[in-house]
């Protein structure tokens, strides 16, 4: 079974329980271009200023690692913080693990049917002053999600889902793929 779009998540079809295997892969496409973009630029000032300028050449080696850092900086909190995998029970978020037996089945159901960014903006677009003040007040009267895994918050491109613990706690998990991973945690739970 692939993942929400057809790509990027692998899932085993096995049985359900400690057999149910879940790995969502983070896209490298961002990785990959800048790394072959600065080699590139790296190989090129060697073929201009080597062996006779070898210390600028190294000056100018250490700036593109650099840069290659900076450019790459989001894409490698994705795979430290957000990478998820779900095997032999446990559900596996970046440097946390959880139980899925801990993870209540009604939680993942109505983590299905929880709306995308874009759906909440729409629809929070489309309310009135007094029904926004509402949200606000309700807002504030519970306490937020723990984001699973570490971070700061939901990184750029990725979608959230909502769950609870059989202990009441709230977690938001950020994911590329809801869909399969929801069906994942699902047959895992099942068990």
């Amino acid at each position: 079974m692939g993942g929400a779009d057809g790509s990027g998540a692998g899932t085993s079809t096995a049985s359900y329980g400690q057999a149910v295997v879940y790995e969502e892969k983070l896209p490298r496409r961002w990785t990959i271009v800048t790394t072959v973009v600065l080699a590139a630029w790296v190989a090129y000032q060697a073929s201009i200023l080597l062996p006779e300028d070898s210390a600028v050449w190294f000056v100018i080696l250490g700036f593109s690692g650099l840069i290659a850092l900076v450019f790459n900086a989001v894409p490698i909190s994705k795979r430290i913080y957000n990478r998820i995998h779900v095997r032999s029970g446990q559900l596996a978020v970046g440097r946390e693990t959880i139980p899925v037996e801990s993870l209540t089945v009604d939680s993942l159901r109505e983590a299905r049917d929880q709306p995308t960014d874009a759906e909440w903006a729409a629809s929070l677009a489309s309310r009135s002053c007094e029904e926004l003040a509402e949200l606000r007040r309700r807002s504030r009267a519970t306490k937020p999600p723990r984001i699973v895994g570490g971070g700061w918050s939901v990184p750029t491109g990725m979608d959230q889902i909502v769950v609870e613990t059989t202990q009441g706690e709230s977690l938001l998990i950020a994911t590329h793929h809801r869909g399969a991973l929801l069906d994942a945690l699902m047959r895992a739970r099942q068990a």
